[in-house]
């Protein structure tokens, strides 16, 4: 599901709803009630009963009241407790890069913000999800939680509120019509079987929709997995088949509430509803953590009885029949089982004696997947590489848990640690990488090849935090490994990484000796120079820290003439930030511009955060010596902010400072203390999307133009775009308007068209400013 965006009011990050939203008023507003007079408001229910969707529509309904935002963070496929602080890191656009845990970056993040965090799923980490919502709410006062959990979390002052099933109305009473207020259940019904047939629900058939939801105790994803059923069963039949079911419990505890069985004997239905191999398929893909695509659904689910050439077609029938859920992510669909089917799949793997054999084939799909971007890094598909495995990374925690608790496969754990070591480092997971490498370490002390991959890699990671204790302590025993298997370019890499931690140490002239070491070393050995690019790019670091700058320059210049021969990327950024520096330093801003807005566009394109904030850096000095003072400040406020969300060391020049240090003085000098303070907590608050079409102009010229198209937007389009703002759905729309759904299909492709947008988010972002100006009126 995709992000909502961003409005006038602070970051949005909510799932976009993919079907329509059933009833709930009431509920809704009090939840809303509840979540304004307490901190933390907990919707508890047993699963199927829609704490999600209720929980998301009740957060974009309050959005507008928290200034800082409403971040959505979906724990479903979250096993691991430490993992926890990391997963909120992320859904708050935060890489907790820094060496000292995640728990200080999140509540030094939050503590003056006003936001909402909707935590999801909270039952498999009850007790570690307590812990950490009562830490951040005791730091930050302004923020509120809403959550979501099959029980109680046991949060200070949290307040419980109950999610009933839908209202059902009475089928034996006489003279009721379909359309009778409280049909919400029969409504949801109807809609979910008219996507599948062309069912419709009348005076004559109501009654015995109203005996089935009633039968389904009103669950909505129960509700919602007979209405799928109607593809090949009459109501009455499903209504048979689930008495059936019903009179014996589904539940292995006979005394398991009726809510249970409901939801496990249409669960049951819906599996007895599928045809053999699409059973198999609904088993095998509950390996997958959280959304896969169809691709992996090949690899890790085929075999000699479920053919590869056979997937796609079972994939759609689990569509059609409402257990897999089809989502468009980043321009290729992937799918998902909501938690309850994925439990039921799983149940029926383990029950088959599969789920072993499944578990090893998802770990070998990731593994390989992880290999394949190590063997492209240095490449055009380097970029491309790194977006699939951030897609990815739920089931590479799932394919490493599966390593590191099943015995014997310890070694392999760490072989795929140390092959994804350019997804720890460019995707932004440093901290999360060293704790898989200190899992894996800690497990087997044999002094192996395998623990000399792991131990590099913690190296390199503490490096590039800036923890150069640690780095040098993993180097030691990594070179003492490595002198029995007497491999010579281990000492290369060995000898590198100690002159990147003197580099992030602040010891440039170390650190260039080291990396030069290293360098040479592995021209010696014949190694193809852009396999050791890296050591190259932070040598000319180095001499750029030691106010070498024409040396800084030739240097940077030789990796790009490297990178750009092999189509490589993250190691160019590196060395086009040196060169933007090297040209600010040498009075051509020019030039120095040009360097950093490339780097910029490089560091959105890996989502690498600190890239951004160094090259950013350059462009603010750049817009304080043209005169340009707020921008010049706003940028150093992306800077400032990204620097203190991810903790990652500041590899600018202390030599420009002389240069430097007077611009920042004029820029606050020309916009006072106030106007300075608040351009810089501006930048500051912006995600790293937003900070790098800031800095590249791209989203100036994309706003220019929507408020030069808006006199191009009809009335009704106008209206149209609001509601999206809202978050309605289509069909939403097209009954708060009274016009017919495709009608309104048409108007938002028209307003899409109009204003350059390409997705509901940005229409809803355009109309939330528009209506922010028109309420404060002329300034």
């Amino acid at each position: 599901m995709g992000k909502t965006g961003q409005d006038a009011h602070g970051a949005v990050y909510l799932p976009g709803e993919l079907t329509s939203f059933v009833g709930r008023e009431g509920e809704i507003t009090e939840v809303k009630d509840l979540l304004s007079a307490a901190r933390a408001v907990t919707l508890v229910g047993p699963g199927g009963v829609g704490k999600t969707r209720l929980a998301l529509r009740v957060a974009g309904r309050v959005r507008r009241a928290f200034a800082g935002g409403v971040v959505f963070v979906d724990l479903a496929s979250l096993q691991d407790a430490d993992l926890l602080t990391y997963t909120v890191a992320g859904a708050l656009g935060i890489e907790s890069r820094s060496p000292s845990g995640g728990v200080g970056v999140l509540t030094d993040f939050l503590r003056d913000r006003h936001m909402l965090l909707v935590f999801d799923n909270c039952e498999q980490l009850a007790d570690a999800c307590a812990e950490l919502i009562n830490t951040l709410l005791r730091a930050a006062s302004w923020v509120r939680v809403l959550a979501t959990s099959r029980q109680l979390l046991g949060v200070t002052g949290e307040r419980r509120w109950q999610v009933p099933p839908l209202p059902v109305p009475d089928p034996d009473r006489p003279g009721h019509p379909a359309g009778a207020p409280g049909s919400a259940a029969l409504t949801l019904f109807a809609e979910r079987a008219a996507s599948v047939t062309d069912f419709t629900l009348t005076d004559e058939n109501w009654r015995e929709v109203a005996r089935l939801c009633r039968r389904l105790d009103g669950l909505p994803l129960a509700i919602e997995l007979a209405a799928a059923g109607t593809r090949v069963l009459s109501v009455q039949a499903m209504l048979e088949r689930l008495d059936g079911r019903l009179r014996i419990p589904a539940s292995p505890d006979r005394a398991a509430p009726a809510r249970h069985r409901s939801l496990a004997a249409v669960v049951d239905t819906s599996y007895d509803l599928c045809s053999p191999q699409e059973r198999l398929l609904w088993a095998r893909a509950s390996v997958f953590a959280g959304h896969f695509t169809l691709y992996a659904a090949e690899q890790v689910c085929s075999d000699v009885t479920l053919p590869a050439d056979t997937v796609l077609d079972l994939v759609t029938g689990l569509v059609d029949k409402s257990v897999l859920i089809a989502e468009r992510r980043s321009g290729e669909v992937r799918y998902r089982l909501l938690d309850t089917l994925a439990h039921y799949g799983r149940e029926r793997l383990r029950e088959a004696g599969e789920e072993d054999t499944q578990r090893r084939r998802h770990r070998d799909l990731y593994l390989s997947l992880a290999a394949r971007l190590e063997e492209d890094w240095y490449g055009p598909r380097q970029v491309e590489r790194c977006q699939q495995m951030q897609a990815e990374h739920a089931n590479i925690r799932a394919a490493l848990d599966y390593c590191l608790t099943t015995p014997g496969e310890g070694a392999t754990g760490m072989v795929m640690i140390a092959t994804l070591i350019y997804h720890w480092t460019a995707g932004g997971h440093l901290t999360e990488g060293r704790h898989w490498c200190a899992r894996a370490l800690a497990l087997d002390p044999d002094p192996t090849l395998e623990r000399i991959s792991a131990l590099l890699a913690s190296s390199v990671l503490a490096a590039r935090q800036g923890d150069g204790a640690a780095a040098l302590r993993g180097l030691a025993e990594y070179r003492a490994i490595a002198r029995d298997f007497d491999i010579e370019i281990m000492e290369a890499h060995a000898t590198a990484i100690a002159g990147y931690a003197a580099l992030t140490g602040n010891d440039p002239e170390s650190a260039l000796a080291g990396l030069w070491e290293g360098v040479q070393h592995m021209r010696r050995l014949g190694v193809p120079p852009e396999h050791h690019l890296y050591m190259s790019a932070l040598a000319s670091l180095a001499l750029l820290q030691m106010g070498e700058f024409d040396q800084a320059a030739a240097s940077a210049e030789e990796v790009r003439r490297i990178s750009a021969g092999v189509g490589e990327h993250w190691f160019l950024a590196l060395a086009l930030t040196v060169l933007g520096c090297v040209e600010f330093g040498r009075h051509a801003p020019q030039a120095a511009a040009e360097h950093a807005g490339a780097a910029t566009k490089i560091g959105g394109d890996f989502g690498d955060a600190p890239t951004v904030g160094t090259s950013v850096r350059i462009l603010a000095w750049v817009a304080m010596a043209g005169g340009d003072h707020r921008r010049g400040a706003v940028l150093t406020g992306v800077w400032l902010g990204i620097q203190r969300r991810t903790g990652a060391a500041d590899h600018l020049p202390a030599v420009l400072d002389d240069i430097t240090e007077p611009l920042d003085a004029s820029a606050r000098a020309a916009l006072g203390e106030s106007g300075y303070r608040a351009a810089i907590a501006e930048g500051a608050d912006l995600d790293l999307g937003q900070a790098v079409a800031f800095a590249l102009g791209t989203e100036a010229r994309a706003e220019k133009a929507a408020r030069n198209d808006t006199h191009s937007l009809t009335k009704r389009e106008q209206q149209v775009a609001e509601l999206v703002a809202e978050g309605m759905s289509n069909k939403e729309i097209s009954h708060r308007l009274v016009i017919a759904q495709r009608t309104a299909e048409s108007h938002v492709d028209h307003i899409r068209a109009k204003l350059g947008f390409s997705t509901r988010a940005q229409i809803a972002t355009w109309a939330t400013r528009r209506s922010g100006n028109a309420a404060s009126g002329p300034q």
